[in-house]
């Protein structure tokens, strides 16, 4: 609405991709990047970590690995997601509760592995026209799933935003990362 705003929403973009990039060039030769250590960078440098905010709730296996291509992607997701719930959602209200699961699972058709990760927001009222569209949102059921081939649900409910993101761990071939 105005370009005060703008630049702030740019340069909160630039900054999660400048700490993706530093999580990058930071692994030795031959290490990925792993999924809790990008979830943990995104929601630490907002101050909102597991162990920084008790309404946090992160559970899922550690060191589930990533190919470099899609870390860029699944970071921005993360980082839409954490500066809503910031700004509208759970964590914008001490009543509310943020729990970020994730596992991983078999695909459909026998297409290989996939990193299943639930966002689920309860306790805060929404106001969906303030959460009901933006970049986002825009983000993580176009883009995501364009780039990252995978499937993702997005759903603002009367109590905070539930989305779940389906990313393959195998390359195009079908071969899962090792």
């Amino acid at each position: 609405s105005d370009i005060d705003a703008f630049g702030r929403r740019f340069e909160a973009r630039l900054a999660a991709l400048g700490r993706v990039q530093g999580l990058l060039s930071q692994r030795p030769d031959g290490q990925s990047v792993t999924f809790d250590a990008l979830l943990h960078q995104e929601l630490d440098a907002h101050g909102v970590g597991a162990r920084a905010d008790s309404r946090v709730d992160l559970r899922g296996p550690t060191g589930v690995p990533l190919r470099a291509r899609l870390v860029q992607t699944l970071a921005l997701a993360l980082h839409e997601l954490t500066t809503n719930a910031l700004k509208y959602g759970a964590l914008s209200d001490a009543g509310g509760r943020l729990a970020v699961t994730w596992c991983i699972e078999g695909r459909d058709e026998g297409k290989g592995p996939v990193l299943r990760v639930t966002w689920e927001e309860r306790g805060v009222r929404l106001d969906p026209l303030r959460t009901s569209d933006g970049y986002g949102r825009e983000l993580i059921e176009r883009a995501v799933p364009y780039q990252l081939k995978a499937r993702t649900h997005y759903e603002l409910r009367k109590d905070g935003v539930f989305c779940t993101i389906e990313v393959p761990l195998d390359d195009e071939s079908g071969v899962p990362l090792q």
